[in-house]
């Protein structure tokens, strides 16, 4: 054995007890061991209760409580919050992803005192909401999403509440709205579609309701009326005056139109309504007014409630005008005839005779009809118009009603 040898294994002898001894102190039995009998030996002495003086204890109520057991309470807590915080899935230290967007359970505690853009998950575990947050809310911009992961709402957030700019969509990811809001409400301009993605309306809404002047779409996307409406509803009395030729550029639905001498009847399918246009003779203007609306529901909004009852119209508009017994005229007489044809009872007293000449698909000359049709009306006024209820005599609730202004009503 050559010198150089020697010397090796003398250096070996020497230092493998060290290389053995720190892979010992190193492995994970080792420390497991070394901390638990450390624990262990810590909770001995602080668990060691035993007083020797009145010092020693904390007085509550009729108790004495060791010091030493007090402060391994505190000890607990203090270990157990701790291991919670560190353990809770981005709760002290938020995940990163390779965007470094900052990810935070629903229910973590620095949520709160976030601000910026983060991601947020919901109760399950899914992505909630990946956006801006401050204050302890979503505010700025952000996209909310379902538990199947579509995206519900995308936009303008203020204090976790749409706000501004948005669009809001079906939870099959449809577009639903797209447009403004306040407070989680439509507001201001927007587009409404349907559940199959077909526009419904373009132009202004309030309080997430159609209000003011906008455009309606027919179920294959079609324009069918353009005007003002109120209470998500067309507004029946802003039709009061118009022309034919405006209603004609106002309405391009479904239309049928009845004419006998010098009194038209146009129905207007797609939003439910007629219109009685009469001509004035004192006028130099050949064109026909509409003098009375009929709308063919039974049911009329005020104030962003429905009324269907004569006692709640009471209620609401003070006692009737008038009430009594009426013969049908010719616009009440095609009203019957319709609600007539889509019911499968008879309505109010059942079809009334009329006799007519269909000239073109959209036009009928009236030549006459049943002039002893009996209908039971109530009349009320409100702001200037006069409300007219149509129903049979022994109803508590109409069938349909109409509008007409004070001056033509008391010229009819």
């Amino acid at each position: 054995m050559n010198i150089r040898e020697i010397i090796i294994n003398a250096l070996r002898n020497r230092i493998l007890p060290i290389v053995t001894r720190v892979q010992l102190i190193l492995s994970p039995t080792y420390l497991r061991g070394r901390v638990g009998e450390l624990f262990r030996t810590f909770l001995q002495k602080v668990l060691n209760v035993r007083p020797r003086d009145k010092d020693d204890y904390y007085p509550i109520a009729r108790w004495l409580v060791s010091k030493r057991l007090a402060y391994a309470i505190v000890i607990f807590i203090g270990v157990g919050c701790i291991a919670y915080i560190i353990t809770s899935k981005n709760s002290l230290f938020p995940g990163r992803d390779d965007n470094h967007i900052k990810t935070y359970n629903y229910n973590s505690v620095l949520l709160k005192f976030a601000k910026g853009q983060v991601r947020i998950l919901g109760k399950s575990g899914y992505l909630a909401f990946e956006g801006e947050v401050s204050e302890a809310a979503c505010n700025g911009d952000g996209k909310l999403m379902n538990p199947a992961g579509v995206v519900v709402y995308q936009g303008g957030f203020d204090t976790s509440m749409y706000e501004g700019s948005g669009k809001q969509y079906y939870e099959d990811g449809t577009m639903q709205y797209n447009g403004n809001f306040h407070q989680n409400l439509y507001e201001g301009e927007g587009k409404l579609y349907r559940p199959n993605g077909i526009l419904e309306y373009e132009g202004s809404f309030s309080l997430n309701m159609k209000e003011g002047y906008g455009t309606l779409y027919d179920s294959s996307g079609e324009a069918v009326f353009a005007g003002e409406f109120s209470g998500d509803e067309v507004l029946y009395s802003a039709l009061l005056g118009k022309t034919s030729e405006e209603m004609a550029a106002a309405y391009s639905g479904k239309r049928k139109l009845y004419v006998a001498d010098a009194e038209r009847v146009r129905v207007c399918e797609d939003i439910g309504v007629m219109t009685e246009e009469i001509f004035d003779d004192n006028s130099i203007d050949s064109d026909a007014t509409v003098a009375a609306v009929y709308v063919l529901s039974d049911s009329i909004r005020f104030g962003g409630k429905r009324y269907e009852a004569f006692a709640e119209l009471r209620e609401l508009l003070g006692e009737e005008t008038y009430i009594g017994e009426s013969y049908a005229t010719l616009p009440e007489i095609v009203a019957i005839n319709r609600l007539n044809e889509a019911s499968d009872t008879d309505v109010i007293a059942g079809p009334a005779t009329i006799t007519e000449t269909d000239l073109f698909t959209e036009f009928t000359q009236v030549d006459g009809y049943q002039e002893d049709y009996a209908v039971w009306l109530h009349s009320y006024e409100k702001d200037g118009l006069v409300y007219n209820f149509v129903s049979s005599r022994e109803d508590e609730e109409f069938t349909f009603y109409y509008i007409l202004s004070n001056d033509l009503s008391e010229e009819k």
